[in-house]
């Protein structure tokens, strides 16, 4: 089958017009995080050179999801309240919120579709990192909310195809990813690994973004593409973020050996996932203010 798109993955980060930008102010966050010499004055500061991002954090604080019993007023004590880790993932959140959360045409995706499963898969790959202890916790967040987006290039150029993919997909019994690959050169993963190059996101992180649907496939083997396969796994079954190429996936169920889970914690996970995610509603709210 010829490629009905001409266009290699330079061009898309090139050519795309419309591209989804990360934070600077975010990156730097994302790394500061994780030293141990970093102070909360210091993560304030770097959050204060982007304005959108230090309102969107403040708001974050004071959402009913913390429950404080006072008004969180600047982003100094917004660190010390909440903690580095719990502001550099809201740091994230914010940082990527104002383009998750558009609709994406290409993959049949309304308004805030592509945020609810990118939250939620963040949120899931989180939960096993922390049960599984195999990988960083905040890494798997990070991952998780960045594994699809180079759906959100993609869509650009994917334009009135999407059917056409999925046909090709059911008709040979291919998965989506695989008959993005056979028709476009590439798919999805690519180009979010391509783009994360771009942003210049840690390499660790885009393990996550490039593998997370086919995990053990990861070279050099890293935890996170487990915990991100099984938090997209875990969104998906509550219907978050199902759009066009809705479930033409494979599950790989070796996940579950790998990160040293039973299935009996499984179901324990998955019900503490439900309530977690039902929590987050207002922060969802604060962020669309």
């Amino acid at each position: 089958m010829s490629k009905p798109i001409n266009i290699t993955l330079d061009d898309i980060v090139a050519r795309t017009t419309d591209l989804p930008t990360f934070s600077a102010a975010a990156l730097e966050v994302m790394k500061m995080a994780d030293s141990a010499n970093t102070r909360a004055q210091d993560i304030a500061r770097v959050v204060s050179q982007d304005q959108a991002m230090s309102v969107r954090v403040l708001r974050l604080a004071n959402s009913a999801f913390y429950g404080m019993s006072r008004k969180v007023s600047s982003l100094p004590e917004a660190v010390v309240v909440l903690g580095m880790r719990t502001v550099k993932n809201l740091a994230m959140v914010a940082a990527t919120y104002p383009w998750m959360s558009k609709p994406l045409k290409g993959y049949d995706l309304g308004p805030m579709q592509m945020w609810h499963h990118a939250f939620g898969t963040a949120l899931g790959a989180q939960m096993l990192a922390i049960k599984s202890r195999k990988c960083d916790d905040q890494l798997a967040f990070t991952s998780g909310l960045l594994h699809d987006v180079g759906k959100v290039a993609l869509s650009l150029w994917i334009g009135e195809k999407l059917k056409a993919i999925v046909y090709y997909a059911e008709r040979e019994g291919l998965t989506f990813d695989e008959a993005e690959r056979k028709i476009l050169g590439y798919d999805h993963t690519e180009v979010g690994e391509h783009l994360g190059k771009n942003w210049n996101l840690p390499d660790d992180v885009l393990l996550g973004v490039r593998w997370h649907h086919e995990p053990a496939k990861c070279e050099p083997y890293h935890a996170v593409a487990d915990c991100v396969h099984l938090g997209s796994a875990m969104a998906m079954s509550m219907g978050l973020g199902i759009g066009g190429d809705g479930l033409l996936y494979k599950f790989d169920d070796g996940c579950y050996l790998r990160l040293g889970i039973s299935p009996d914690e499984m179901d324990s996970i998955t019900a503490d996932y439900v309530e977690s995610f039902k929590k987050y509603e207002s922060m969802f709210q604060a962020m669309a203010a």
